[in-house]
C-alpha cells in the first residue's frame, strides 16, 4: 500500500479489492486529485471491477459511475457535464428556490418537529423535479417512498461488504438461485419498474413538456442518440442538510454574523434570492464549509488506472502501474491541514480573506457541485433569514437524559443528528 501523500489505509479502501492485487494509492492532497483525475483523466478515468456489482447490480452499466472506461462511462460524463453548465447559468434556480421555500413554510408549520424529514424532503425533490420533472410537496407521494428505499438498498448494494462475491468471486460459478444473485434480481425488477415510471413520466406523460434532465438524456437528435437509461445516476443526498443543521447546533457562534450579512442585505420585507448571492459572502463561506466539514462521499471512487506513469510530489517521483487502484479520498483532502487549520471545527471565516470577502481558488472533487452548492445555499439562506437554529431542550425519547450530540467520526452516521 502506497499513499500520495501517505495517508492512514482504511478499512473501506483494502475491501475494495475483493480477492484481486493491486497497487493501491490513496490521495489526501486537492492539488494532486486533481492533477490525476482531471488532467490525466484519459489514464485515471476506469474504475476497478466490484464483482457483484459488475456482474449482479449493474450487468448492463447503467450507473456508469462504477463502470470502466467505456463508451457508456464517457457518454455519461458528458452528458453530465452538459448539464451542470446548464445549472451554472441559473436554469434550475428557480426550482430550487420555490423547493426551499416551501421547506421553510413546512418548519413553520410544524414548528421544526420534522425537521429532519423536511431536509430529506426538498433533497430529494429538488433533483428528482430536474431530473424527471416528480415535484414531491410532502414526503408521502408512492414515487418519492420508492425513491428513497432503492436508494437505500442501492447504497447497500454498492458496499465492498454486501457480497461475499466481492472477496471470493470464484463462488459465482456455484449454479442456482444463491442469495447474492436473488437479492440483485429483486432489486433490479424493483429499480426498473420505478425509473420506468419517472422516464416515462417525463418524456412522454404529465412531465413531457418541461426542461428535465431526462428530456436531454433522452433527445434521439444529438450524437449521442436515446441515452436515457443513464438516467438512473441521479439519485439524491440530504447528508449535506443534515450537516448544516448540525453545525448550527454545535457551532452556534456563527451564525449571528450571518443573520447580519442577511438582515442588511435583504432586511425583513422580502425573502433571499439567487440575485443576493453574490452579496452575502459569509453565507456562501458557510456553504463551502459544510461541504468541507463532513463530505457526503467520506472515501471517493475509486479509480483504476489503464497505463502506466509516473506522479511527482513534494520533490518524489511515484511509479503508478497499470491497473492500480488509486482513491481520493475525499475526508482527508478536506480536512488536509495544511490548508485548514482545525480542520475539525465548523468555520466558515476560513474560506474568507482579511477584507471578508470569498477568497479565490476554491477547489473541490464533486461533478455535481454547481447543483449541490446552488441547492444548499438558498435553503441556507432561507433558515437563516427565518429561523433561530438551536439544540433541542427535550431529553431523548430513549434515555430520558438530555439529548447528546455528537459529530465525531465514529457516531457521523445520521442517527446521532435526528434530533
Amino acid at each position: 500500500m502506497q499513499g500520495l501523500p501517505l495517508q492512514p489505509v482504511t478499512i473501506a479502501a483494502i475491501a475494495l479489492l475483493g480477492a484481486a492485487y493491486f497497487p493501491v494509492f490513496l490521495i489526501g492532497n486537492i492539488r494532486l486529485a486533481k492533477e490525476v483525475l482531471e488532467k490525466r483523466s484519459t489514464k485515471f478515468s476506469s474504475r476497478p471491477t466490484i464483482p457483484y456489482i459488475r456482474y449482479h447490480v449493474d450487468p448492463a452499466q447503467v450507473y456508469w459511475i462504477f463502470s470502466k472506461q467505456n463508451n457508456t462511462h464517457f457518454i455519461g460524463r458528458r452528458l453530465t457535464a452538459g448539464l451542470m453548465a446548464a445549472v451554472r447559468a441559473g436554469e434550475t434556480e428557480p426550482l430550487q428556490q420555490f423547493e426551499a421555500l416551501l421547506t421553510v413554510t413546512h418548519l413553520l408549520d410544524d414548528g421544526g418537529k420534522n425537521w429532519f424529514q423536511h431536509m430529506d424532503r426538498v433533497s430529494a425533490s429538488m433533483v428528482l423535479a430536474a431530473a424527471f420533472g416528480l415535484h414531491c410537496p410532502t414526503i408521502r407521494e408512492p414515487d418519492f417512498q420508492e425513491v428513497i428505499a432503492c436508494l437505500a438498498e442501492l447504497v447497500t448494494l454498492t458496499t465492498p461488504t454486501a457480497s461475499i462475491m466481492n472477496f471470493l468471486p470464484f463462488l459465482d460459478i456455484i449454479p442456482g438461485s444463491m442469495p447474492w444473485r436473488t437479492r440483485a434480481q429483486t432489486y433490479r425488477k424493483r429499480e426498473d419498474a420505478l425509473y420506468d415510471r419517472l422516464i416515462t413520466r417525463a418524456i412522454s406523460g404529465e412531465a413531457s413538456g418541461m426542461n428535465t434532465w431526462t428530456a436531454v438524456f433522452a433527445r434521439e437528435d444529438k450524437p449521442e442518440g436515446d441515452q436515457r437509461q443513464l438516467m438512473k445516476m441521479f439519485v439524491a443526498t440530504a447528508i449535506a442538510m443534515h450537516t448544516f443543521i448540525l453545525a448550527c447546533i454545535l457551532y452556534p457562534e456563527w451564525i449571528p454574523r450571518a443573520q447580519r450579512e442577511i438582515d442588511a442585505i435583504i432586511g425583513e420585507d422580502r425573502l433571499p434570492s439567487f440575485k443576493d448571492r453574490a452579496c452575502l459572502p459569509y453565507v456562501e463561506a458557510i456553504v463551502r464549509e459544510t461541504l468541507r466539514w463532513r463530505p457526503a462521499v467520506r472515501f471517493g471512487v475509486p479509480h483504476q488506472s489503464t497505463a502506466d506513469d509516473v506522479l511527482e510530489y513534494k520533490g518524489k517521483e511515484y511509479f503508478i502501474p497499470k491497473g492500480s487502484i488509486v482513491i481520493a479520498v475525499t475526508s482527508a483532502i478536506e480536512h488536509d491541514q495544511e490548508r485548514f487549520k482545525n480542520h475539525n471545527l465548523f468555520q466558515p471565516e476560513r474560506f474568507l480573506d482579511d477584507t471578508n470577502n470569498l477568497k479565490s481558488g476554491y477547489e473541490t472533487m464533486c461533478p455535481g457541485i454547481p447543483f449541490a452548492e446552488r441547492s444548499l445555499w438558498i435553503n441556507i439562506a432561507m433558515m437563516l433569514w427565518t429561523f433561530n437554529i438551536s439544540r433541542s431542550d427535550e431529553p431523548d425519547p430513549k434515555t430520558g437524559l438530555p439529548f447528546k450530540y455528537d459529530d465525531s467520526d465514529l457516531a457521523f452516521s445520521g442517527e446521532a443528528r435526528k434530533k
